[in-house]
């Protein structure tokens, strides 16, 4: 059973579910393993094995335990039948593997107490299945009832955290032990060896290696991540925009605008349709949207050709650097600390932008025009770096599947 893998509409997730899929196949081979995902309702299955090599028994896990729909109508008989499941549900139960892919889902940026009861019932469910989180960037915590659950429930689960940050915090905090890996999505996806997949996407728009900068706008702005006004955080990036078709050394580079999530996790390609309604007019032949949904692979091949990448998508980075290319990240949290710059190390390359106040001044501007300016000074020593830090954990990773 593979937990938190619900589609490909947010290319991240998606990455890190099918580098784990695929992993599992190879492991076990295609006939002799049957995964069970939570994926949403009306995903296509055929569509997820389309970005999968050789056959899956790939199987749409549902909840057996549904709430009776005289239960919903009454919040007293709710939070009784809710107590009941958080006690009496165990999750993964007549599976060889529970599997619980990563992201930063067990911290408080989403949801102060989510994290506590998520590992309560996995704590739970180890007393009947083998549950691995994999991949995962755990805290920090200030919750007392995540702390608690820290502290008691997570040394009985097998944990791969995907950041030495992640290993620290939680043996200082909290004496847990956590086996180091790397994000799952720096892995070489399924089809990634595909150069006609590769030729195909940049022929379709008309795009050529080296020859685009591609930036990525993050829907979580709607959450008031970054800053609370959405006009203010579209007119910044037209800003960047302008000074990337302004600036000597790319004057002759397209700008190529990816949306990297959709619905239901936020419309990115709304977020570019309104972000191109406002760059001039005589930029608009420089510019290449990109808001259709060409999913994993594709969009890893348009984020790996290109010069390099701005973006406020972690995963759009990691999908960035993992091609051997770099990207100018616009962090929110710890988790681009962990992941992008104590594992990948690129802390130089990393912006906390997570400030309202920089975005309503415009001091976000000068910031990524300050890192596009070391970037371009010490590109070919940057991309060499990168390419031979990225190699190494592509093994650790390798490594730590083999062990499941």
């Amino acid at each position: 059973m593979i937990q938190h893998f619900p589609d490909l509409n947010n290319y991240g997730t998606g990455m890190m579910g099918l580098v784990t899929i695929q992993a599992l196949i190879d492991l076990y081979g295609s006939g002799n393993v049957e995964l069970h995902c939570d994926f949403s309702d009306g995903v296509d299955l055929n569509e997820i094995k389309s970005e999968l090599r050789g056959k899956v028994l790939l199987k749409h896990y549902v909840n057996k335990t549904q709430k009776p729909i005289w239960v919903a109508k009454c919040s007293a008989f709710r939070k009784i039948q809710t107590l009941f499941y958080l006690i009496f549900h165990f999750e993964g139960k007549g599976f060889d593997y529970l599997i619980v892919l990563g992201g930063d889902d067990l911290s408080e940026y989403y949801s102060k107490h989510s994290a506590a009861f998520e590992i309560f019932n996995k704590w739970k469910s180890s007393f009947f299945t083998k549950v691995v989180l994999l991949g995962l960037t755990i805290g920090p915590f200030n919750n007392s009832l995540n702390r608690f659950a820290s502290k008691f429930f997570l040394n009985r689960l097998n944990i791969y955290a995907r950041d030495p940050w992640t290993v620290e915090y939680m043996k200082k905090e909290f004496g847990v032990k956590i086996i180091l890996m790397a994000d799952l999505a720096l892995a070489d996806l399924p089809l990634q060896s595909d150069k006609t997949i590769e030729l195909e996407i940049l022929k379709r728009y008309n795009l050529t290696k080296d020859n685009y900068v591609t930036i990525v706008v993050s829907g979580l702005q709607s959450n008031n991540f970054y800053c609370n006004n959405t006009q203010i955080y579209l007119q910044r990036f037209k800003e960047i925009i302008e000074i990337l078709c302004s600036e000597q050394y790319l004057n002759d580079k397209k700008v190529c605008l990816l949306a990297h999530t959709f619905s239901p996790y936020a419309d990115e390609a709304a977020l570019i349709d309104k972000l191109s309604k406002l760059i001039p007019q005589n930029y608009h032949n420089k510019l290449v949207i990109i808001k259709d949904r060409i999913l994993e692979t594709r969009a890893r091949f348009i984020l790996g050709n290109g010069l390099f990448t701005i973006t406020g998508r972690m995963h759009a980075a990691i999908s960035t650097f993992q091609m051997g290319k770099p990207a100018i990240c616009l962090s929110y949290s710890v988790k681009y600390k962990g992941v992008i710059g104590d594992s990948i190390g690129r802390h130089d390359l990393i912006i906390e932008a997570n400030d309202s106040r920089i975005w309503n001044e415009g001091t976000i501007v000068s910031l990524v025009e300050d890192k596009i300016g070391y970037l371009l000074e010490k590109y070919t020593y940057i991309c060499r770096q990168i390419k031979e830090n990225v190699s190494i954990k592509k093994q650790v990773i390798n490594e730590c599947l083999k062990k499941i």
